[in-house]
C-alpha cells in the first residue's frame, strides 16, 4: 500500500483519543477511538502512550506501511486567540501585491514576538470590511479605496506542543501540522461531521480565508491566490 497517499490524523480531546487514516479521495480507511477519564495532563500522557502502543505497530503491520508523520488535532485549554486588524490601500496593493504578504508575515512575527511562549497554529481572516460593510469572504467587487481586515491568530503553548512532539518521537513519528479542534469543529455540518475529514479538507484549502505561509499548492484557491486574482 502506498503510504505516501495516506494522511494520518490523531485527535487529542479532553474525553478521548482518536486515530484516523484518510486516503487522497477523503475516505476513512481506518478509525480507532478510546475514551479516557480526562485526568491531569501527566496521567493523560500515560494513557496516550498506552493508546499508541496498542495501535501504531498494529496499523503498520495491518496496512504494510510506516506511520512517519501525523496531523495532530488538539482540544486544549492552553490555546489562545489573538485578534488584530490590518488596513490596506487598494492602490498600494495594485503597485505590488507582495506587500500584503509581507504585512501579514509582519503581523504574525510581531504577535509571536510578544507571545514568545506560544506557537502559531492557524491564522485566519475573519472579516473584510469596506465602506462600513462587512464580508466574510473577499467580495467580488469593491469601490472603496481601503480594505479593513479582521485577523485571528490561534496559538498553542510551546511547552504543551513540545511534550506531544516528544511523545510521538518515541515512535519515530513527526507532527506534520498541528490543528485546533474547536476551529475545525466550527466547520461541521449535518453532511460533514467527522473531525479528521474536515481537517483534511481544511489542509487542502477549504477555508479560503486561512493564511498558510508554507510553500504548497492547495486544491482550492487560498487567500493569497484569490487576492492576487482579484487585483489582477
Amino acid at each position: 500500500m502506498d503510504d505516501s497517499k495516506k494522511k494520518f490524523f490523531f485527535i487529542i480531546h479532553p474525553k478521548y483519543y482518536a486515530l484516523h487514516i484518510i486516503c487522497d479521495d477523503n475516505e476513512i480507511l481506518y478509525e480507532k477511538k478510546l475514551f479516557h477519564d480526562g485526568l491531569d495532563f501527566e496521567n493523560n500522557l500515560i494513557n496516550l502512550k498506552k493508546f499508541l502502543d496498542d495501535n501504531i505497530f498494529n496499523i503498520e503491520k495491518k496496512f504494510s506501511l510506516y506511520v512517519n508523520d501525523i496531523y495532530l488535532i488538539i482540544d486544549d485549554k492552553d490555546f489562545i486567540n489573538i485578534d488584530v486588524s490590518l488596513i490596506k490601500d487598494f492602490e498600494y496593493l495594485l503597485s505590488d501585491f507582495k506587500y500584503i504578504q509581507n504585512d501579514l508575515q509582519n503581523i504574525k512575527d510581531s504577535v509571536l514576538k510578544s507571545n514568545f511562549d506560544y506557537e502559531l497554529v492557524h491564522m485566519v481572516i475573519n472579516k473584510f470590511i469596506t465602506d462600513k460593510n462587512e464580508y466574510f469572504e473577499l467580495p467580488d467587487s469593491i469601490d472603496q479605496k481601503n480594505l479593513f481586515l479582521e485577523i485571528r491568530l490561534i496559538c498553542l503553548k510551546k511547552e504543551r506542543l513540545f511534550n506531544y512532539k516528544k511523545m510521538f518521537l518515541n515512535y519515530q513519528i513527526s507532527i506534520k501540522k498541528t490543528l485546533n479542534y474547536r476551529y475545525i469543529d466550527s466547520f461541521k455540518t449535518d453532511q460533514m461531521i467527522n473531525t479528521s475529514l474536515i481537517a483534511s479538507r481544511l489542509i487542502n484549502g477549504m477555508n479560503k480565508n486561512e493564511i498558510n505561509f508554507m510553500k504548497r499548492r492547495p486544491k482550492n484557491i487560498g487567500f493569497f491566490e484569490k487576492f492576487f486574482k482579484f487585483f489582477n
